[in-house]
């Protein structure tokens, strides 16, 4: 029964994580690629931090029997700060359900030659159905999907890297700092853990207070933390063998499997699809389960609304949604880890 459990939550977690920490590749090349070998390092410091912190906040998840990311929050930084690291997070969400929206515009609109509204609208529309029927609903799509989605990810990754440059080529890449929103490569992978965990907390709290078994808990945050690394390790070495010309597109990795035989691109532009489908569900979750109880009429209103306004962020380049927002993201969610270490009260 733990084993079971601990394999469940270790999914949602990465299921979480996946569409805005490495899917298109964009998010990897900023924060890790950029550094040259140094990116190496700092995927090793992101996935310690991941497994670390995944455990962290199960445990207070279950602790303060949360329902959303508030409770978290309210006990991390007390009455008189909460409310306003509170709101902060609920923008962030929607924000990145924004991002997940363009993600999936730019994947249409570069593989498939769709409009970008055409791509942002679909992904919104069976996102917001998806949250309407619940956190279990979520859970159980996120679960679902997210297993197959990292083992699809580490084998084309592999598959780019056997038939293409490879990974001498990627090993040689010196690096171009430039392109990272910021500096020195250990900020940049911080960073890169604490935004997504800005994500991954509104699922992470209700999921750890529904687990009933600690060593689950344990095991869950730890597995999740290596699944991501793994995931985002492999999208890191097949970018780092198509640079510098993978930088100049929006999505990266589909840059780096146009050199395979054409099912390749094909195939991992639905994983790609399916990959933010699954952060996009979470975060217009934790965005509407802010706003109201679960399954109330302001829920339901908040997911509709929030949906809406994730369209329209949806209309923007992926690559500037993803050089300015997950910075600033970043830096709230470390501020909230370490709050979570060490409260504020």
């Amino acid at each position: 029964m733990a084993r079971q459990g601990a394999w469940r939550i270790a999914a949602a977690y990465a299921g979480t994580v996946v569409g805005a920490g490495f899917a298109s590749g964009q998010e990897t090349l900023q924060f890790f690629t950029a550094f040259g070998p140094a990116g190496s390092a700092g995927l090793i410091l992101a996935v310690l931090l991941f497994s670390g912190f995944g455990v962290r906040v199960l445990w207070l998840g279950r602790k303060l029997n949360a329902g959303s990311h508030r409770p978290l929050v309210h006990w991390a930084f007390g009455p008189r700060v909460a409310p306003i690291v509170d709101w902060v997070l609920t923008l962030f969400l929607l924000a990145t359900a924004a991002a997940m929206a363009s993600g999936a515009a730019a994947t249409m609109l570069e593989q498939y030659g769709w409009p970008r509204w055409l791509g942002a609208a679909l992904m919104t529309a069976l996102s917001a159905a998806t949250v309407l029927t619940g956190l279990r609903g979520v859970i159980r799509a996120i679960a679902f999907v997210a297993p197959l989605l990292i083992g699809s990810v580490l084998a084309i990754s592999a598959y780019s890297l056997s038939d293409g440059p490879g990974i001498a080529a990627a090993l040689a890449w010196e690096g171009r700092p430039q392109l990272a929103p910021v500096e020195p490569w250990w900020l940049a992978g911080a960073l890169y853990v604490a935004y997504n965990m800005v994500l991954a907390v509104p699922v992470l709290g209700p999921l750890g207070a529904e687990a009933r078994d600690r060593a689950a808990l344990a095991w869950g945050g730890a597995l999740g933390g290596i699944g991501l690394g793994l995931g985002a390790g492999a999208i890191h070495l097949a970018v780092a063998a198509h640079m510098p010309e993978a930088s100049r597109f929006d999505i990266p990795m589909l840059y780096a499997a146009r050199g395979l035989p054409p099912w390749v691109p094909l195939a991992y532009s639905a994983l790609l699809l399916a990959e933010v489908y699954t952060t996009a569900v979470a975060v217009l979750f934790g965005f509407a389960a802010r706003l109201g109880e679960e399954s109330g009429p302001r829920f339901r209103a908040a997911v509709i609304g929030g949906g809406a306004a994730a369209f329209v962020g949806g209309l923007f380049p992926f690559a500037e949604v993803v050089g300015t927002v997950y910075p600033l993201m970043g830096l709230v969610g470390g501020l909230m880890l370490l709050s979570f270490l060490r409260p504020w009260r």
